[in-house]
């Protein structure tokens, strides 16, 4: 079978949760002899006026660079030394976040984007935009959502929801992929609504037929509901699940920014690894000059 995990991303920021994210990471690159990029993103903060744009403090930005570069370093020596057979790479851009990550993906041919996430958040943090969630939502390829608090870096149950049927092919072949690595167990999880129960329950019983043909060992069942996030984070918990995969489709994509669409609720509720599967031909509309910045030119209120 393809390897179809070879190069991963896994964003640092030196706190915890990326922390753990990199310990995830390297386990993952360990079964599936990838190359492991560790990226950091610099923001500059700058005035606009009337002459264009300026850097505050370069000095200090200059200063921040060169820290960076040594706290990589040592990450990376410390782990080529634990994993002398993998690949480190380290990378420092000087950009905005998903700007800079999309990049990398476009140059080193990034399979899966890895960064850590504080686990179950309540919605108002969602609403506000967690580094997390920017990049599930706006990075160029599938992403792995690593709570803070998971220590466990196998994946022995594997759920597969079959919720939708884009890109249900290559998510059941990655699905596979990471049960081959892991010696796991694939948990199939079919869960619709009436609405479209005839179709999911045609494909999730084509996947029982493939994965049988496989040989890949495998359980299932199947749901009718409308709640689906609350009951696959429920199915993960009843059924000792080490991750989720999900397509990256949002059924949901229609309601008002104000309700919790499926995204939102999934992290809500789970506490264990979340991976998007993103088809690498999405485009995300990202504006390559979002740095963060203040407009001095605009009145002040009151």
């Amino acid at each position: 079978m393809q390897n179809l995990i070879s190069t991963l991303l896994v964003a640092v920021d030196f706190t915890e949760k990326s922390n753990n994210a990199v310990r995830m990471a390297v386990h993952i690159a360990a079964r599936h002899e990838a190359k492991v990029i560790l990226f950091h993103n610099i923001t500059n903060h700058t005035i606009i006026d009337r002459t264009g744009k300026q850097v505050i403090g370069a000095d200090i930005i200059d200063e921040n660079y060169k820290k960076t570069e040594q706290a990589l370093a040592d990450i990376e020596t410390s782990l080529q030394t634990q994993y002398p057979d993998l690949e480190f790479k380290t990378i420092i851009k000087n950009d905005s976040l998903v700007h800079g990550i999309n990049n990398i993906i476009g140059n080193e041919d990034v399979d899966l984007v890895i960064c850590g996430s504080s686990g179950q958040q309540n919605f108002a943090q969602l609403l506000l935009g967690s580094l997390s969630y920017q990049i599930l939502t706006e990075v160029n390829c599938s992403v792995l959502l690593v709570p803070e608090k998971c220590g466990k870096y196998s994946f022995d149950k594997i759920l597969v929801p079959v919720r939708v049927l884009e890109d249900l092919t290559d998510k059941i072949e990655l699905s596979v992929a990471i049960a081959k690595k892991n010696k796991g167990i694939i948990s199939l999880l079919g869960i619709s609504n009436e609405d479209d129960i005839l179709k999911i329950r045609e494909a999730y019983q084509r996947i029982k037929k493939n994965l049988a043909i496989r040989s890949q060992e495998y359980d299932s069942q199947f749901l009718l509901t409308h709640d689906k996030a609350t009951q696959i984070s429920k199915f993960s918990q009843d059924d000792n699940a080490d991750i989720i995969i999900l397509n990256y489709k949002d059924e949901d994509s229609w309601k008002s920014f104000f309700l919790e669409n499926f995204f939102k609720q999934i992290i809500n509720y789970t506490d264990i690894p979340l991976l998007f599967l993103k088809n690498r031909q999405v485009v995300s509309n990202i504006n390559s000059d979002d740095s963060t910045a203040f407009d001095i030119t605009l009145p002040c209120p009151g």
